[in-house]
């Protein structure tokens, strides 16, 4: 195994150099070493000094992957910003005062697993001890028998990312690569499910089933990536809104109080708190949240039910919330609030939404902006009078001159952030509909009319703009 030290640090270098000859390694230590300037014949394994270059740590793994044949890497360094490098770069990291022993074994996983840095046609029919001119067919046959380590350690940094076929597939398929158990694992490659749950999900063993994906992706077949890839199916669709309701709902929540969990105001009676407990249970609970692969929001779940569960227990009692208040007032400064706001105001701002719609079914869209912004000024963060607001100041910007695309994208994106993280409000999921319809993205706009459906069917709104849209 040859191994070349390419960083510039003369105290790592020179020490770091006399322990491996130590150990009987072929170790060479060049300052000035680059991919581009190495020769034919790369080195088994390059070295690199995460403590020096963390901020260029990705590309530069990129860069000595690139070549063909690849050597295997890895990193040497102990700050935080070097571990956050080197997992980013996908490199294995040792501390500099490691004992020779452990660096040794370091060395001789990453020359073993070279082949497995990166996901490419060349890497795997190295891996596989294909000819670089064999073909796809023959590239999936032989990784049947793959050493399932390899495969395993090509994937590890994707066990959390979603699998989705492309078109590619439908090729190997042609061409008759794929036997017929393959080709029913694939059929779970659909962007809804991350890597840990194909692989487990059969009809072929895990194992197989891990070098299935490997080739796959090798070959482009498959796409990993930590996000579905795109909102094309409902399914797909449904995964990255509740993803993205599940982080801003965690983020919004750090410091909020019973009353921003339930999205009601002090005041709230005991049907008030119920109507929101079977919202929040729709688009969080159980039932939606467990038929789904969320991958990386998976831990964000279980906090988020739990913290509902508990506000609704609270604030149904009335001695119970009593203490709550208490409690409340004695850390106001601690927390951040949108919902335990002053009874006056809350009533004021109902009032205003009112009459703000009324002004819009008037078709007097002036003073629906006044009333609107009213509203949104008595209680900021109310997702009907955020949604709403951006909705009438759209109309009224318009109706003034504004270019009516780009004006109804900003809205838009002022009501998506009104509506993230919250329970779904059908009122506001209407404006948001509106808003989309104007940004000429007809299926959007039938998404949040049918969640606005299922909280509320009987909205003549939300039916009669469905209606126009052939939903």
């Amino acid at each position: 195994m040859r191994i070349l030290l390419a960083f510039a640090d003369v105290g790592l270098g020179i020490p770091l150099q006399e322990a491996l000859e130590g150990l009987g390694r072929d170790t060479r230590w060049d300052p000035a070493a680059t991919p581009a300037r190495v020769d034919a014949d790369p080195p088994d394994v390059v070295v690199l000094d995460a403590d020096g270059v963390a901020g260029k740590l990705v590309e530069l793994a990129a860069a000595w992957r690139a070549l063909d044949p690849a050597p295997g890497l890895l990193a040497i360094g102990m700050t935080a910003d070097a571990v956050s490098a080197a997992g980013a770069a996908r490199v294995t990291l040792v501390p500099p005062t490691a004992p020779p022993a452990v660096l040794d074994r370091a060395l001789a996983d990453s020359a073993r697993l070279r082949f497995t840095a990166a996901l490419t046609p060349g890497l795997a029919r190295r891996a596989v001890g294909l000819p670089p001119g064999a073909d796809e067919v023959a590239l999936v046959a032989a990784a049947r028998g793959l050493d399932v380590e390899l495969a395993r350690a090509a994937l590890r940094w994707h066990s959390q990312h979603y699998v989705t076929a492309t078109a590619v597939v439908d090729e190997l398929r042609t061409a008759r690569a794929l036997i017929p158990p393959e080709i029913e694992q694939v059929a779970h490659m659909d962007g809804t499910l991350t890597l840990q749950t194909v692989v487990r999900a059969g009809p072929l063993e895990a194992p197989a089933a891990a070098r299935l994906v490997w080739v796959l992706a090798a070959l482009g077949a498959v796409t990993l990536g930590p996000e579905p890839p795109d909102r094309a199916t409902p399914a797909r669709r449904l995964l990255t809104e509740l993803r993205g309701h599940l982080r801003a709902r965690t983020a919004r929540l750090a410091r909020a109080t019973f009353y921003d969990v339930l999205e009601v105001t002090p005041f709230a009676e005991v049907e008030d708190l119920e109507l929101s407990y079977r919202a929040l249970a729709w688009r969080y609970g159980p039932r939606r949240t467990d038929a789904l692969d969320l991958g990386d929001a998976t831990p964000l779940v279980a906090p988020a039910w739990d913290q509902i569960e508990r506000a609704r227990k609270v604030l149904h009692d009335v001695a119970a919330r009593g203490r709550y208040n208490d409690w409340l007032r004695d850390r106001w400064d601690q927390t951040e609030t949108a919902w335990a706001i002053d009874g006056a105001a809350a009533k004021a701002a109902a009032e205003a939404y009112a009459r703000a719609q009324q002004a819009l079914t008037a078709g007097d869209v002036h003073r629906a902006l006044s009333e609107m912004a009213t509203a949104a000024r008595h209680h900021p963060g109310h997702p009907e009078y955020e949604a709403g607001l951006a909705w009438t100041r759209y109309r009224v910007e318009v109706a003034g001159g504004r270019e009516p695309a780009a004006t109804a994208r900003r809205e838009r994106a002022v009501a998506e952030r009104a509506t993230s993280g919250t329970r779904p409000w059908p009122r506001a999921l209407l404006a948001l509909a509106l808003l989309c319809v104007a940004d000429r993205d007809p299926d959007s706009a039938r998404w949040h009319l049918r969640e606005a459906l299922a909280i509320d069917p009987g909205s003549p709104a939300a039916r009669q703009l469905m209606a126009r849209l052939g939903g």
